[in-house]
């Protein structure tokens, strides 16, 4: 009699078992440590989305500037359509007076928040000097405009040619941080600028509204 070819039970191993084998492989993969590789495509990716971020804010700030760009040439037009008696002592055209002194007033720290929110950061300046030789684990400094510029083309490429990925992730892991730091200080000045177009409406509509009752009671 042919001997059967079929698996004996004891070594075969049950596909129930395989299945779970790979389930705790994968588990252990997800809760376990990064790989190099996919440790900078994580970085690669945040830092974009910061960077995007970064640009939203940018385009926000100058929409803000088309708002009060607008609102300026109503409080212009107002102006010289409402020229009044500025000794004169009437209580709307002293409230007049006042609304248009604190209009003045909330457009400089409109301006002032403005240049907050679009004034250029990041330049790290030259805190350390750059590093020369590749150490494990440590930033190069090879990837932001001004440490680039600041080496000759040689060593620059010198650099490039001993690099690790490892040196590269923690630089990627330190301009994260500082774009970030950017996004922070952008986002409460464009908060800032927003409140202040806010203010600015508020002030001119008040000052309209005064404007219609002193001419409507002859103050």
């Amino acid at each position: 009699m042919a001997p059967s070819l079929r698996p004996s039970p004891v070594l075969a191993e049950p596909p129930a078992s395989r299945r779970a084998a790979k389930r705790a492989a994968r588990v252990e993969e997800e809760a376990g440590q990064m790989a190099p590789e996919m440790r900078y495509r994580v970085l690669q990716s945040t830092l974009k989305m910061e960077t995007d971020f970064l640009d939203l804010a940018d385009k926000k700030a100058r929409f803000a500037l088309v708002i009060m760009s607008a609102v300026n040439a109503a409080a212009v037009v107002f102006a010289l359509r409402g020229v009044q008696d500025w000794s004169s002592s009437h209580p709307l055209a002293i409230a007049l007076r006042v609304e248009s002194l604190a209009y003045g007033a909330a457009t400089l720290w409109y301006i002032g928040q403005a240049i907050q929110a679009l004034r250029p950061r990041g330049e790290r300046g030259a805190l350390h000097a750059l590093p020369t030789a590749i150490e494990p684990g440590v930033s190069m400094r090879v990837l932001f405009h001004s440490d680039i510029a600041s080496r000759t083309r040689d060593d620059n490429r010198a650099m490039w040619d001993g690099l690790r990925l490892d040196n590269v992730t923690t630089e990627l892991a330190d301009q994260l941080h500082m774009v970030s730091r950017i996004n922070v200080l952008k986002y409460r000045a464009l908060g800032r600028l927003y409140t202040g177009v806010g203010l600015m409406t508020a002030l001119l509509t008040t000052a309209l509204l005064t404007e219609g009752a002193r001419r409507l009671f002859g103050g």
